[in-house]
């Protein structure tokens, strides 16, 4: 829920936006003011209600610049929603002058109250979330879930990371079954209470497996929000080390929400062509939402020393793989079995492993692998920890 004060000059604005706003239920208006001046009043109130958004009424031209002016100086960060004046392309220019950016244009619908408000939460730039990494899948079947859940197994328990993996396959989610495990709150359960989380509730929606905090899956309605995304994310940014998602292969709305904050976001492939054009075409889709390409990476899984080579892949998909994992059925298999993860002592694990560590910053001996991908050199010198990486990726011997 994010909280607004509203700023009137005719009731009847403020009666059919209360209305809307009412309706819309991700929207709480702490308070009505009608006149207040443009003085130490009004920074009192805004320090005592630290609200996430202001709506302006502009129907007093002056007077709204006047208090626009006001909230400027004193907290520049809130961004102001103006409303109830004509809409022509000279009023946009001398909104965006006084600084409301974000206009309500009539006829005001749900939907148009929704895309402004997000346009205002977010600004001009989302803000990237240190400690989120987010994998999703070129196409279902390409062993996303394995690569996320294990990487949060090495970062959990060989190197001593706090770690929350999240399950946002709300319609095909399998860590349930390749943990073995029971569950009675979902991630909908902790989506539809974000806004009002504290440590009782976020315990009940998490399975402690592994030495992993896991938030799971089990149903897809009602379909959640980027808002529910973005209370979630919030309130368990500080809680831990890395926070690893586990996505669908395709990004909504809602989840665009986790995309835009993670640091990284690995697109999973194998070396099957149908694959391999997926995964270029999920780098594109990344890109259209504003995810820029030094944040992006591909991770081959399943791959052979007969597959293709490296640098072949990278050439094929105009972009640098940050991970190759090798093919090994019977280790995952056996850890399906089990419900635990696969072992460290084979090739996939100890691969696993390496990969886990660069997501940590912590330095490998291994010589530095030279890429022409601007991804690459980014993943060397950035990582959730701040550590400088010797090691640009993780692949079969």
């Amino acid at each position: 829920m994010f909280n607004a004060l509203l700023f009137v000059q005719q009731d009847s604005n403020a009666q059919a936006l209360e209305q809307l706003v009412i309706e819309f239920g991700q929207i709480s208006i702490q308070r009505v003011f009608t006149n207040i001046p443009p003085s130490f009043e009004l920074t009192i109130q805004l320090n005592t209600w630290s609200p996430d958004l202001i709506f302006l009424d502009l129907s007093d031209w002056d007077y709204a610049v006047e208090l626009a002016a006001a909230f400027r100086a004193g907290h520049p960060e809130i961004p102001i929603v103006g409303f109830g004046a004509g809409w022509a392309d000279e009023i946009r220019v001398r909104c965006v002058e006084a600084g409301i950016t974000n206009i309500l244009t009539a006829p005001v619908t749900m939907k148009v109250l929704e895309e402004c408000v997000h346009r205002a939460i977010h600004g001009t730039e989302v803000p990237v979330q240190d400690n989120l990494v987010a994998f999703l899948p070129a196409k279902a079947g390409n062993g996303c879930t394995t690569v996320a859940l294990n990487a949060a197994g090495c970062l959990a328990n060989t190197l001593g990371k706090k770690v929350l993996l999240i399950e946002s396959d709300l319609n095909s989610g399998v860590l349930a079954i390749l943990l073995k495990t029971t569950f009675h709150h979902s991630l909908l359960d902790a989506l539809e209470k974000s806004d009002h989380l504290d440590y009782s509730s976020w315990n009940n929606c998490v399975v402690k497996k592994h030495g992993i905090d896991v938030v799971l899956a089990d149903r897809s309605k009602p379909f959640p929000s980027w808002s529910n995304y973005l209370h979630l994310l919030q309130f368990v940014k500080s809680q831990y080390d890395l926070i690893i998602v586990d996505l669908p292969e395709v990004v909504n709305d809602a989840t665009a929400e986790i995309v835009r904050r993670a640091k990284y976001v690995f697109t999973v492939c194998t070396p099957e062509t149908t694959s391999l054009k997926l995964a270029q075409r999920r780098c594109r889709e990344l890109e259209g939402r504003g995810i820029s390409r030094d944040r992006v990476g591909i991770i081959v899984n399943r791959w052979h020393s007969s597959d293709m080579a490296e640098g072949e892949i990278e050439d094929r998909l105009e972009h640098g793989v940050a991970a190759i994992f090798p093919n090994d059925y019977a280790s995952v298999q056996a850890a399906a079995e089990e419900g635990g993860m696969v072992s460290r002592s084979t090739q996939l694990g100890k691969t696993f492993l390496a990969f886990a560590k660069i997501l940590a910053g912590i330095p490998e001996p291994n010589e530095p692998v030279k890429s022409r991908f601007e991804f690459l050199r980014i993943l060397r010198n950035r990582s959730p920890f701040k550590t400088p990486l010797p090691l640009l990726r993780s692949k079969a011997g």
